[in-house]
């Protein structure tokens, strides 16, 4: 959130992937374009991916060492994650997801 004028209001992202929102700080929004897939890393990792499925179709995670997986709208999914992360859209329509990264820390 900013403030402005003494009155708070909530920041607004205009790009293909929003930046960081909700409580964490740490969540990022992407578009995924009809039939196609968005590449969301390579060489991240090790980390736990948390995973919303904004859209009104299915769509496919694809997490390097983790799950691969189909999420229903408006499903929540946690995994592990090492190395690619992709999100599949196999609907004719743009899909919405918001993901969220957090780093293994060890003690």
């Amino acid at each position: 959130m900013s403030k402005t004028s003494g009155k708070m209001k909530k920041t607004k992202f205009a790009c293909l992937g929003g930046g960081p929102e909700g409580p964490s700080g740490r969540f990022w929004t992407q578009w995924v374009e009809p039939k196609g897939a968005a590449l969301l890393s390579e060489t991240l990792g090790p980390v736990y991916f948390v995973i919303k499925n904004c859209a009104s179709n299915n769509i496919g995670l694809v997490a390097g060492h983790g799950d691969l997986m189909d999420i229903r709208p408006g499903h929540v999914r946690a995994t592990y994650a090492h190395g690619i992360i992709r999100v599949e859209n196999r609907a004719d329509e743009p899909a919405l997801i918001e993901f969220e990264v957090l780093p293994i820390t060890k003690r």
